[in-house]
């Protein structure tokens, strides 16, 4: 894995547990993610990632899909 980077983005409808274990298991599935950490109480999302193999707008995406639209 080339260098690897850290995308952290807050998403305002984090609200629990199952939320973050969705975060989690979405962005865990994207090639080239390496970990994901969420913190509920902050409504953070940290990401740490091989910017070869994804980009920060194919995280954003998934946030969204999810139903977790991240602020930019």
């Amino acid at each position: 894995m080339a260098a690897t980077s850290t995308l952290t983005r807050t998403a305002p409808d984090i609200s629990c547990e199952h939320c973050a274990n969705a975060i989690t298991g979405a962005l865990t599935a994207i090639d080239g993610v390496a970990a994901v950490s969420v913190d509920v109480d902050e409504k953070r999302v940290d990401v740490e990632y091989d910017a070869a193999a994804t980009t920060d707008e194919q995280i954003d995406a998934v946030l969204e899909e999810e139903g977790y639209p991240p602020l930019r």
